[in-house]
Order: structure tokens, then C-alpha cells, then sequence
């Protein structure tokens, strides 16, 4: 492995807040019908793709434990990655079952081989050097690696359509990568031989196996 090769911490996009708490609260939170619904299809995909799994959980970028206390039943234990600490205190405090450690998504704390399913939901997205996070997430994975992140133009669009983010264009100043289902395939498909999205509009969801 040359020094280019090895992993490397990512951190976060340039200019943003290492304290964000209450941020998923709002958006799981919503009282927006639409978006409510929206929401509810998105997680049943999700469930759908998960289905009942046994095993190592590792969850990379948990944030606050919203998203992770709706994917599983109660009491499902998951480790799970956070690397801003508001959020990982929300998390822990929320989640019993839950291991919640700090780190960084490119520089991933586990031995290799070691998750049988790896979940990051809503995370590529905002990480300037995703690439890295995919290839640390495929290290760790021995089963199962399942990713969902906004679908582009479309998530776009909503925003602009709920007039949220006007002047950036409907864009989250969180979010530096875009995706669509190829672009998201492509980018796993790097590091695992069998790829296959799942379409949950405006998100999408991929779930890889055989890591390379």
C-alpha cells in the first residue's frame, strides 16, 4: 500500500458546523404531509432491503439516531459511527442498544471483514471525499453493504417545489456530491462485485455484496 493508498480522514465539507444537533430532528420531525409520506415510503423500501439481519451491524454516520431507530426492531444492537460529537451524545442517550463511536467515515475504526451489514444512510452526500468512505466501508463489510442518498436533480427540485433553499437553487449547503442511480452504482461497483439499486424517490438505495 503506497502513502496515496491509505485511508485518510475526511472530516467535514469546508465551512460547516461541527455542532448540528437538532438538524435530523426537524427533518424527521416535519409536519409537512407530503414530505411525511415521502418519508414513510422511503423507510418501507428501506425495511424492504434490509429485511431481518443477523450479525454485525455497523452503521457509518449515525447522526442523531433517527434514521437508525426506524430501520431496525427495538433493541437491535448496531455500532454505530458518528463523527460530530452533539450529534454522537443525542444518539447514544437515544439508542440503548446502540454503540455509538466517534470517527471519521474514511479512517473507519474496525478490523477488516468485521460487519456483516453496513448501513450509511444520507451520508455520501456530504462528504467531500466519498470515494474514500466507500472504500473504507467495503474493507469492514463481509456480508452486506446498504447505502441510500438523495436522488438528483429530483431531491433538488422538491426543495425548490417547497421553497426551501431558494437561492442555492433547492441544493442542502450541506450536501457537495450529487447522485443518481448510475453514478451511485458506479461508485460502489469500485469496490464490490454485485450492485443493485433501489429507486425510493427523491432517495435512492443501493445495496452491494462481494466485496472486492
Amino acid at each position: 500500500m503506497t502513502a496515496t493508498d491509505r485511508p485518510r480522514s475526511i472530516g467535514l465539507a469546508p465551512g460547516l458546523d461541527d455542532a448540528a444537533a437538532g438538524q435530523d430532528a426537524a427533518k424527521y420531525g416535519t409536519s409537512n404531509p407530503v414530505v411525511q409520506k415521502l418519508l414513510a415510503r422511503w423507510m418501507g423500501t428501506l425495511h424492504e432491503v434490509l429485511g431481518t439481519p443477523a450479525g454485525a451491524i455497523v452503521d457509518v454516520g449515525i447522526g442523531e439516531g433517527f434514521a437508525l431507530e426506524r430501520m431496525f426492531p427495538a433493541g437491535t444492537e448496531v455500532i454505530g459511527l458518528e463523527y460530530r460529537h452533539d450529534k454522537a451524545l443525542v444518539a447514544s442517550e437515544k439508542l440503548s442498544a446502540v454503540s455509538v463511536v466517534r470517527g471519521d467515515a474514511g479512517v473507519l475504526p474496525f478490523p477488516d471483514r468485521s460487519a456483516d451489514l453496513v448501513t450509511s444512510i444520507e451520508v455520501l452526500e456530504h462528504l467531500p471525499g466519498f470515494e474514500q468512505a466507500v472504500a473504507e466501508m467495503a474493507r469492514i463489510t463481509k456480508g452486506r453493504l446498504v447505502v441510500s442518498v438523495p436522488w438528483e436533480p429530483w431531491f433538488r427540485l422538491g426543495n425548490l417545489g417547497r421553497g426551501k433553499n431558494v437561492k442555492r437553487w433547492g441544493n442542502d449547503p450541506e450536501h457537495v456530491n450529487f447522485f443518481n442511480p448510475k453514478r451511485l452504482e458506479r461508485a460502489l461497483g469500485k469496490h464490490f462485485a454485485e450492485v443493485k439499486t433501489h429507486k425510493a424517490f427523491p432517495w435512492i438505495i443501493a445495496e452491494a455484496s462481494q466485496p472486492r
